[in-house]
């Protein structure tokens, strides 16, 4: 049902300013050479980060409407193997998509990975101990190159990546505790748009040129792998983030944490971001790079499912309680809930059928193409082939002339 609802329209209202109607699919210069007839993507890996990994779906929290807070939680859950630290889940939008089109997936992302931390080296945690292998290497050096990415050999890569880059989270812990001294008298109030404060300047601003040529060196360097591989390149798909945050700053339990003027900074600067990632990898013009937005995750067709909502797809700050200090060891806020990765899944499949498009079935006494606008697929594909995961050891009518082709839309059935 959530995957349905994600590939219909999707709206996304930020900053005063209404996004798309429908999930934003930037296609490659060459995709429209590729074949009609073209197969699904045969194996899938996933790099990137804490979104990309499923953070949080497996410790069962509910969400209760009356209250509007998070209930329930076991921070011992296993995580998928072999890297437990990582949190990788079942639930992750990569699976998702994989199931759908009933490919090989190899899930090498890791929460809090970042490109120099988890991309190109092995990530480490707060106490200096390996979490994971880097996912990729480096390329430039030759040096931890991760042998399970070319075991894989992909024909499909999708990224998530960027938000730990910039230290989203540091960020929001750094205006928490601001606001507990402006509360006191001992601060001006930052993280708003009037006083941004230090931590936002030194670790989102002026990170930001790094980002960017973060994502066109590991493009390239996937481009150049697989060129020495003697394998093709791989098509690639690069999201954005969803954005939980109420561009008002309405005030409800998961944003208890901070004020109004606080909440509504941190929309805006999610919302930056994903527009400065749509712009760097639509920039670079690469006929095997696609751009998929995922801004409008939680809000397809306009119904609210962000912070403060009545059924929000992201966990939210409520999971802290001062009365539960080990609630605070929780890294589920902010991150979707198994109906956001789904949700996710549904606004990258489109991006994906750029480059692996559904069979068309030529016909004719007709002049227009119907295209089902809101049909959409299933989390079960009906391929023959089954799924495997892999976490590595190491409806709008076209006017058409004469014949026509009627173009079938993601359905419950993967063609």
């Amino acid at each position: 049902m959530i995957l349905a609802l994600g590939l219909v329209a999707a709206a996304c209202s930020s900053g005063g300013a209404d996004r798309a109607s429908s999930p934003e699919v930037v296609t490659p210069k060459q995709s429209a050479t590729a074949s009609a007839a073209s197969a699904p993507p045969k194996s899938i890996l996933q790099l990137g980060d804490s979104i990309a990994s499923g953070e949080g779906t497996l410790y069962g929290y509910s969400y209760n409407a009356d209250t509007q807070e998070w209930d329930g939680g076991n921070l011992n859950v296993a995580w998928l193997p072999p890297y437990d630290e990582c949190h990788d889940s079942p639930f992750a939008y990569g699976q998702v998509v994989a199931t759908y089109f009933g490919s090989q997936f190899t899930q090498l992302a890791c929460s809090g990975a970042t490109f120099a931390d988890g991309i190109t080296t092995p990530e480490l945690d707060d106490n200096g101990n390996q979490m994971s292998p880097a996912q990729f290497g480096n390329w430039a050096n030759q040096t931890d190159i991760n042998a399970a990415y070319d075991a894989a050999n992909p024909d499909l890569v999708l990224i998530t990546l960027g938000a730990d880059d910039l230290q989203f989270s540091p960020i929001v812990k750094a205006c928490i505790e601001n606001g507990y001294e402006y509360y006191f008298d001992l601060a001006k109030l930052q993280c708003t748009a009037k006083n941004p404060g230090a931590t936002v300047q030194s670790d989102y601003f002026d990170f930001l040129p790094t980002l960017k040529q973060n994502y066109s060196t590991l493009v390239g360097w996937i481009e150049a792998r697989a060129k020495q591989n003697g394998v093709p390149i791989p098509k690639i798909v690069i999201t954005n983030y969803a954005n939980p945050l109420p561009p008002t700053g309405t005030k409800c339990p998961d944003t208890s944490w901070l004020y109004p003027a606080q909440t509504r900074y941190l929309s805006r600067l999610v919302t930056q971001v994903d527009g400065i990632i749509e712009s760097t990898v639509t920039g670079l013009n690469d006929p095997n790079v696609a751009f998929a937005d995922i801004s409008g995750a939680y809000t397809p067709q306009g119904s609210s499912h962000i912070w403060c909502s009545d059924d929000p797809w992201a966990y939210g700050l409520s999971i802290f309680s001062m009365t539960d200090p080990s609630s605070f060891d929780s890294k589920a806020p902010f991150h979707p809930t198994p109906d956001g990765q789904e949700s996710i899944a549904a606004h990258v499949i489109p991006a994906v059928r750029t480059f692996f498009p559904p069979p068309t079935t030529t016909t004719t006494a007709t002049t227009t193409t119907t295209v089902a606008k809101a049909a959409v697929p299933s989390t079960t594909s009906a391929s023959a082939s089954s799924t495997s995961t892999t976490k590595a050891a190491g409806s709008t009518t076209t006017t058409k002339p004469a014949t026509s082709t009627s173009t079938s839309a993601p359905s419950t059935t993967q063609g």
